[in-house]
C-alpha cells in the first residue's frame, strides 16, 4: 500500500502564515496545517472549530469556549493565550497584513480563562465571526514562523521550497483524526499541460481544480484515473465601470445582459462544469434569493432596451456599432476564448467591444483603480453575504465599478447590525433583488469543482470551496 499522495497545484502559497496570506494557494496550506477558531459549513455558515461552542451576551461581546484536549505539532496544550495571541499580534501587533482591516471593530481580545476568549466590539459586526477564519498559531511564535509554521491540523510542515513543493508528514495526534495516508507531497506546477501529463504518467496521483475543461475531458478518458465533479463557489461576472457615460445606464447594463447567450459558453467552453448564475451567493447558501431578475437569453429584447437608451441601430444589420466599449481580462486563454465568444454576441445586437488582454498584475491593479469600461473576473470563496457590503455600498473598500443606491446602502447597513438570521436574510434578499435589477454586475456562471486521481485512491469529498483538507480523508485502496 503506497505511504505517499502526491498532490498537483498550479502556484505556490505567498506565505505559510495563515495571519498573513490571503491567495487560494496559501489558503489550501494553511488548512492543512491549523485549525481557525470556526470553519464554514456547507452552506456558508460560520461553526465551531478549535472552539467547542460561543454564545453571545450582549450586541459587543462574544465568548468562546475552546476544545479540550487540543494539541499543537510540537506538543504543546492550545489554550486560550494562543488565540488571543493569535488576534492581538494582527490588531495590535508587529504582523503588516490585510486581514486587519477586516477587524477593524474589535476592541479587544482577551483569555479570560486557559479554556474562554471573550471578543469586544467597539460597534456590532454581524461579519466578526467570519472574519475569525483564520488559523490560530502558538503564543510567542518566532519572527519567522512562516518559515517554520506550527499549529493544530491534520499536517505538518516537513520541507517547503518556494516555486516547487511542499512536503507534509500525518500528525496523528489532530483532535480530528490523523490523515490516513500518512505522507502529502504537493508539487507546484505552474503549466496546465505538464499537469496533466505528469497525471497521466503517475507521477502526480491527484488534482483539484487546476486543470482546464478540454484537459479535464481527455483525463475522463484516461482508464487509469477517475474524475469527479461538485457544485463550486467560483462566480464569474462581468463587470461595468458605472461613471462610463454609456455603461452609466441601466437599460445597457440589462441589455448586454439580455444579448450574452450563456448555453452555449457552459457547454462548449466549460464543457458543462458550470450552471448559470443569477446572482453571487451560490444556491447553497443561506441567504440565497432565487426570485430576482433573470437575464435569460433575448437578443431581440437587448436591441429593444439599447434603442430606449438611446442608442439606436445606424444600419439595422449592418456593419456599423451603436457604440464601442473596450472589455478587459487575463491573458489565460480560457478566458480569453470567453470574451472573444461575448465580443460575437455583443456585435449581434450592435455592441462594438474591444477586447484587450493583460497579465494577471496589470489587469487586476486596473480592476482595483477603476481603470476599465468592462471586465471578466471571478469571486472565489465568497460565502458570507455581508460581501455584499464591500461590494455594493456606495462606500465599500471594493466596490470598483463605483455602484451607489441608496436603498441599498441602508440595507447593507441594517443587515450588520440586525440580531436575528430571519431579519439578515430579508435584508439581503432586498439587496439580492435590487442588485440584480440595477445590473452593476452581469451573472455568467458558477463554476464546478473537478478532481482527476488516480483511480486507487477513494475517500475525496469536494466542498463548494474544495477545501484541501478533505485531503486527510483520501486513502489508497490496493
Amino acid at each position: 500500500m503506497p505511504d505517499t499522495l502526491v498532490v498537483g497545484a498550479e502556484r505556490s502559497p505567498t506565505s505559510l502564515d495563515p495571519r498573513i496570506g490571503i491567495d487560494l494557494p496559501s489558503e489550501n496550506i494553511h488548512r492543512l496545517l491549523f485549525n481557525g477558531l470556526l470553519k464554514k459549513d456547507e452552506h456558508g455558515r460560520m461553526v465551531p472549530d478549535l472552539a467547542q461552542s460561543y454564545e453571545q451576551p450582549d450586541p459587543l461581546t462574544y465568548r468562546f469556549h475552546l476544545r479540550h484536549g487540543v494539541l499543537f505539532q510540537n506538543g504543546k496544550p492550545l489554550d486560550a493565550s494562543d488565540v488571543a495571541y493569535t488576534y492581538n499580534t494582527i490588531l495590535n501587533g508587529p504582523i503588516i497584513t490585510t486581514k486587519k482591516a477586516p477587524l477593524e471593530k474589535v476592541e479587544s481580545v482577551t483569555a479570560v480563562s486557559p479554556d474562554t476568549v471573550e471578543i469586544h466590539l467597539k460597534q456590532p459586526f454581524n461579519r466578526l465571526l467570519i472574519e475569525l477564519n483564520i488559523g490560530i498559531v502558538p503564543n510567542g511564535a518566532p519572527p519567522d514562523f512562516a518559515a517554520h509554521p506550527i499549529g493544530t491540523g491534520p499536517y505538518t510542515l516537513a520541507a517547503y521550497q518556494q516555486d516547487a513543493f511542499a512536503k507534509l508528514e500525518a500528525f496523528p495526534r489532530s483532535f480530528e483524526g490523523g490523515p490516513r495516508i500518512p505522507h502529502l507531497l504537493i508539487r507546484f506546477i505552474p503549466d496546465a499541460t505538464t499537469r496533466a501529463l505528469e497525471l497521466r504518467k503517475g507521477s502526480i496521483d491527484l488534482v483539484i481544480l487546476d486543470i482546464p475543461p478540454d484537459t479535464f475531458d481527455v483525463l475522463r478518458r484516461d482508464t487509469s484515473l477517475k474524475t469527479m465533479t461538485a457544485p463550486g463557489d467560483r462566480y464569474v461576472y462581468l463587470g461595468f465601470n458605472l461613471r462610463d457615460p454609456i455603461l452609466s445606464r441601466k437599460a445597457v447594463r440589462q441589455a448586454i445582459g439580455y444579448a450574452i447567450d450563456r448555453k452555449p459558453l457552459i457547454e462548449s467552453l466549460l464543457h458543462g462544469r458550470a450552471e448559470p448564475a443569477a446572482a453571487l451567493l451560490p444556491p447553497y447558501n443561506w441567504a440565497y434569493e432565487k426570485d430576482v431578475l433573470q437575464l435569460s437569453y433575448d437578443p431581440d429584447r437587448a436591441k429593444r432596451l439599447l434603442d430606449r437608451a438611446g442608442f439606436p441601430d445606424p444600419d439595422g444589420d449592418g456593419p456599423a456599432m451603436r457604440f464601442q466599449l473596450t472589455f478587459k481580462n487575463t491573458t489565460n486563454e480560457l478566458w480569453r476564448v470567453i470574451s472573444t465568444v461575448i465580443q460575437k454576441d455583443l456585435a449581434a445586437v450592435g455592441i462594438g467591444v474591444n477586447v484587450r488582454s493583460y497579465e494577471w498584475g496589470t489587469f487586476f491593479s486596473d480592476v482595483n483603480h477603476g481603470n476599465f469600461q468592462m471586465y471578466l473576473l471571478q469571486w472565489v470563496g465568497e460565502s458570507d453575504p455581508d460581501i455584499f457590503r464591500s461590494i455594493f455600498e456606495t462606500t465599500g473598500s471594493r466596490n470598483r465599478g463605483k455602484y451607489s443606491d441608496p436603498d441599498v446602502d441602508r440595507w447593507v447597513a441594517q443587515a450588520g447590525v440586525e440580531p436575528t438570521e430571519e431579519g439578515q436574510k430579508r435584508l439581503y434578499s432586498l439587496i439580492q433583488k435590487k442588485v440584480a435589477e440595477d445590473c452593476p454586475y452581469i451573472s455568467l456562471w458558477y463554476e464546478s469543482n473537478v478532481a482527476v486521481m488516480r483511480k486507487e485512491l477513494d475517500g475525496l469529498r469536494l466542498t463548494p470551496n474544495a477545501d484541501y483538507r478533505a485531503l486527510k480523508d483520501v486513502y489508497w485502496t490496493r
